[in-house]
């Protein structure tokens, strides 16, 4: 199995490259204002409203992130990378991130009421 060393940093770019893709919507831009834009970038804020807003990543995981754990790099199996992307995705593309229907907390689905197990935590 193939493992990485991970800093938040890494993960920020994978969060910021997939949620460049949805910006505009987020900031509910109209066709043609995003279509005069070759690009859009989130500001530093807007990453870390998605962050603390994402309901699949614990807190544990979030703090890593955010750079408030002591530790500065993880190691990460290929599994463990896709799980985090597509967890990414999935909040990028989600109604609640694109129309502002989210509460930013360090909770994550771990204590939402419905208790789903598909959040994501630390590989260790």
């Amino acid at each position: 199995m193939c493992m990485i060393a991970a800093t938040g940093e890494y993960l920020i770019n994978i969060i910021e490259r997939r949620v460049n893709q949805t910006i505009g919507l987020h900031r509910n831009l109209s066709a043609e204002e995003i279509a005069a834009n070759n690009f859009l970038y989130a500001t530093n804020k807007e990453i870390a409203d998605f962050i603390l807003s994402i309901p699949y990543f614990d807190e544990r995981l979030k703090n890593f992130i955010l750079g408030f754990l002591t530790e500065q790099t993880i190691i990460i199996s290929q599994s463990w990378e896709i799980a985090f992307i597509v967890r990414t995705g999935r909040w990028a593309e989600s109604e609640e991130w694109l129309h502002g229907a989210f509460q930013l907390s360090m909770s994550s689905l771990a204590n939402h009421q419905y208790h789903n197990p598909n959040f994501l935590t630390l590989p260790y």
